[in-house]
């Protein structure tokens, strides 16, 4: 289950390395952080943990050389409210392994290969602005879709950590249970033999969940306070 985790976390830590790349925002390394000395893009984090053995220590002394508002707590085992910030929601990371016998789709589900598919897709996903065109460069990722007339989903999916990591979930008049039992499907057909992580809550979790996927660990997501 750690190695499980571990996996999951550094699978995270290289997708939020790509979003920042194609910003033109360079991440740096520390012994059990990862992080920006600059503004994340929408939706993303300043800090990430990468090690259960990070402490407060570091993290004070990483906010110290950037402007940071959010903090990815990656084995939810700080506490960071005494350094000003407050949780913003709790999570946890979430397994499937592959699918060995696979089925045809009913739902039919495309890859994005053009900036035109990509502008109208992260309209719909709510990413407008949040994810570039140059991720389309990145072989190691992945964007589908789905379109009928009843709605839209899609996801991404990133191939690092030897996991293939899964994020930005979302469906627009559609079942979340019958999209997260379609995740495992796609992309064992285009990744085989590797398995599935990533990060839900609230009512996506509980989807996924019911979908056969595994919680494995839990993280937390923290924000600067205002008071």
């Amino acid at each position: 289950m750690d190695i499980q985790v571990e996996r999951a976390v550094l699978n995270n830590v290289a997708w939020c390395g790509m979003v920042c790349a194609a910003h033109g925002i360079n991440p740096y390394f520390k012994e059990n952080l990862w992080g920006l000395h600059s503004k994340a893009p929408t939706f993303y984090p300043e800090i990430i943990t990468t090690s259960r053995n990070a402490t407060i220590e570091e993290v004070k002394s990483f906010i110290e050389n950037g402007e940071v508002s959010s903090i990815k707590d990656s084995f939810a085992n700080l506490n960071l409210i005494p350094i000003g910030f407050k949780i913003l929601f709790e999570a946890e990371w979430i397994f499937h392994p592959s699918v060995p016998d696979l089925e045809p789709l009913e739902t039919p589900w495309s890859v994005i290969t053009t900036e035109k598919e990509l502008a109208q897709w992260t309209i719909t996903s709510g990413l407008e602005d949040v994810i570039k065109p140059d991720l389309l460069k990145t072989k190691e990722v992945k964007i589908f879709i789905s379109e009928k007339n009843d709605g839209v989903s899609g996801f991404i999916a990133n191939l690092s950590a030897n996991v293939v990591g899964i994020s930005n979930v979302f469906s627009v008049g559609k079942d979340m249970e019958s999209l997260w039992r379609d995740i495992p499907k796609i992309i064992s057909f285009e990744f085989p033999g590797l398995a599935m992580v990533g990060y839900e809550h609230d009512c996506n979790l509980t989807a996924a969940h019911l979908s056969g996927w595994t919680s494995i660990g839990p993280l937390r997501v923290w924000i600067k306070s205002q008071s």
